[in-house]
């Protein structure tokens, strides 16, 4: 199966060359107040041969932002940065989505500009958090009213139809990692007894109505949906799981979807359900050994389209290898990335890593 992962695959109406997704990572080198740069244009084109870029986690609101350095798509000016992006990855032939990702009871005063930190219910996530190296006190957020979800639902798709006039080949909504939408599906951060809370059908109707609002703006062929069952972040739990995963993959909203992304760590049981019962459209990011060589882990990718993936996302090692899908096909040795440059700074450990064929002088063949 590992020769499949040179072969082209369709997510809804997007295209990818090839099944190997480069997975979001934020790695916060966006201007002061949001603004994505030169400097995030050359990090994107480097990795234009993934068959799917998935950018970082991009804020479709100020009061959704929990760290320094991440970008938004909020403005004009927005779209016209994300453009100059996008449009250098389709030059080279790769294909780009936008993560859009509201930080919820993460987000942070000191990065949101002074706003309120909303959450599903009044949960502090943790009693400190850690800004470019300092640490900061975690303030409780307030929950939401009815009203402000509404308010959050509308920015999603608004963020959505300014994906599209960047640009972008689709929007992949964050509904995982402890984030806000995940936040709604836990049982641990989700205390409400309203439309909101407490049953099932309650529990996933923010995620729903968000990814229905989003396929309204952009078509649900376009649209993808990350989930994270039993990934445990902010302090979040997920007693409910096996009830509310079922539901929200089996509603007609979420099956229409171009692709859902599961990350490593996800519930085995919910990552069977996406095996047996979804109508193709799955990318799974398995964690990788940064110790195994390109050939290993080009089976072990393999293997995980064997076993019902339609794509495996990557992570780390795109950082430090920007022509990983050409590494991967050719035997190249692979790159170990620098942790310490992971978030934040300048280029170092961003766009500096040299590609192999031009260390090499040419391909290698194995």
């Amino acid at each position: 199966m590992s020769a499949e992962l040179f072969s082209p695959v369709r997510f809804g109406d997007i295209d990818a060359a090839n099944r190997i997704v480069m997975s979001p990572m934020g790695r916060r080198r966006a201007d002061a107040d949001g603004t994505p740069n030169d400097l995030m244009r050359t990090y994107y084109e480097q990795r234009s041969s993934a068959g799917l870029i998935v950018t970082g986690s991009v804020h479709p609101s100020l009061r959704g932002k929990g760290q320094p350095g991440s970008p938004h798509l909020i403005t004009a000016r927005d779209v016209a940065a994300w453009a100059r992006i996008t449009g250098a990855v389709h030059e080279r032939g790769g294909r780009i989505v936008v993560q859009l990702m509201h930080a919820g009871l993460a987000a942070h005063p000191s990065v949101n500009g002074g706003r309120t930190c909303l959450a599903p219910s009044a949960v502090v996530p943790r009693d400190t958090a850690v800004l470019d190296g300092r640490t900061v006190e975690q303030p409780v957020p307030r929950a939401m009213t009815t009203g402000e979800i509404d308010g959050t639902v509308e920015e999603f798709a608004r963020a959505a139809a300014l994906a599209v006039r960047a640009g972008f080949d689709g929007v992949e909504v964050h509904g995982g990692n402890g984030y806000l939408v995940h936040q709604f599906l836990a049982s641990g951060t989700n205390l409400r007894d309203d439309e909101y809370g407490g049953g099932t059908d309650h529990r996933i109707r923010f995620a729903v109505r968000v990814v229905e609002a989003v396929s309204a703006a952009i078509g649900p062929t376009r649209t993808g949906l990350r989930i994270s069952p039993g990934f445990s972040a902010n302090r979040l739990t997920e007693a409910t799981a096996a009830e509310v995963y079922p539901a929200l993959l089996g509603h007609p909203s979420v099956r229409r979807l171009a692709y859902v992304h599961t990350i490593t760590g996800s519930d085995p049981g919910v990552l069977g359900l996406l095996r047996t019962h979804r109508p193709g459209g799955w990318i799974h990011n398995m964690g990788t050994d940064l110790s195994w060589s390109a050939g290993e882990l080009r089976d072990r990718l393999g293997g995980q389209l064997a076993a019902g993936a339609d794509a495996v996302a990557l992570g780390r090692l795109f950082v430090s290898n920007p022509d990983l899908a050409e590494r991967l096909e050719h035997g190249a040795p692979l790159t170990a990335p620098d942790p310490s440059r992971f978030y934040g700074g300048d280029s170092a450990g961003y766009t500096d890593y040299v590609p192999w064929s031009a260390r090499t002088g040419g391909p290698i063949h194995v």
